[in-house]
């Protein structure tokens, strides 16, 4: 299993990570009392943006995950704007 961008939760008692389980990308959580790991949500499909070291994810207060999604902003070849 690959594993990167581990966060705490807030209580403390998961650890969540971005990974790959089976082939597939994931965002997981394991509860370090019993070490039960648990896949939180697929990401097969999700199309990232890529930073200098990779596809970030982390976790907001609420314990929900935080993901860059790639937009495809380098396709907007002309922008007309007037100031007001």
């Amino acid at each position: 299993m690959l594993i990167a961008y581990p966060n705490w939760s807030r209580d403390g008692r998961y650890l969540y990570f971005d990974g790959m389980l089976e082939n597939e990308p994931g965002y997981f959580r394991v509860q370090v009392s019993d070490r039960k790991l648990e896949r939180v949500l697929s990401l097969k499909g999700f199309q990232a943006a890529v930073g200098a070291f990779g596809n970030w994810s982390g976790i907001a207060p609420d314990d929900s995950p935080l993901y860059v999604r790639d937009a495809s902003i380098h396709e907007i070849y002309a922008l007309d704007w007037e100031a007001p």
